[in-house]
């Protein structure tokens, strides 16, 4: 196991300092895509679904299972901007930026921007590998990528959450899903999907 990196320094990163430092703990503690293909913790990872998109105001769709076998073609024929979810997920990202610039944690935004991808990069690609490298090259580098953009975005958010109308990280249920060893495909249509 990678080493944590030290984030909990109060003084670079604000008063969720401690907070950022607990959600790296829990990134580096998950057995990646353990259940990946398998409807193992289904009611517990369902429940963390749609607490993530309640939180943007979307309830009304089916979650959708699928299996390894039909992963690849789903995220061939996967088209974000038909993702009621991604239109508010993709300015996420400058809200927080703009955030932080505002009450002066630019400097240790930048610096989590650098850090956690790269660490979650090595917690996950093992995981990632062993379950999908039969499916080549893509489709593993397509599985970190999108977890390391969830646990960013879930630290930086965490980072901030001590501001009024911060406070609630939406992206920690999708943590959940993770360490219950799924992978929370997105909502496409009607359908959340999730392996």
């Amino acid at each position: 196991m990678t080493t944590v990196m030290n984030i909990s320094n109060k003084a670079v990163y604000g008063p969720n300092g401690e907070s950022v430092a607990q959600l790296m703990t829990r990134l580096s503690n998950i057995n990646w895509f353990s259940a990946l293909g398998k409807q193992s913790r289904q009611g517990e990872t369902e429940k963390a679904i749609h607490e993530f998109t309640r939180f943007f105001n979307i309830d009304e769709y089916e979650i959708r299972w699928i299996m390894k076998e039909q992963l690849s073609a789903f995220l061939e024929g996967m088209k974000l901007e038909e993702s009621p979810l991604w239109s508010q997920l993709q300015n996420i990202p400058d809200k927080i930026k703009d955030k932080a610039a505002e009450v002066g944690r630019l400097d240790a935004l930048l610096h989590l921007a650098d850090e956690v991808p790269a660490n979650i990069f090595h917690y996950c690609f093992d995981g990632v590998f062993r379950e999908l490298g039969e499916y080549g090259t893509s489709m593993v580098e397509t599985a970190v990528c999108f977890m390391m953009y969830i646990g960013g975005l879930a630290c930086a958010w965490e980072m901030i959450a001590d501001i009024e109308g911060w406070e609630t990280n939406p992206f920690l249920p999708l943590i959940d899903v993770l360490e219950h060893g799924h992978w929370p495909l997105g909502l496409i249509g009607k359908q959340f999907y999730v392996i």
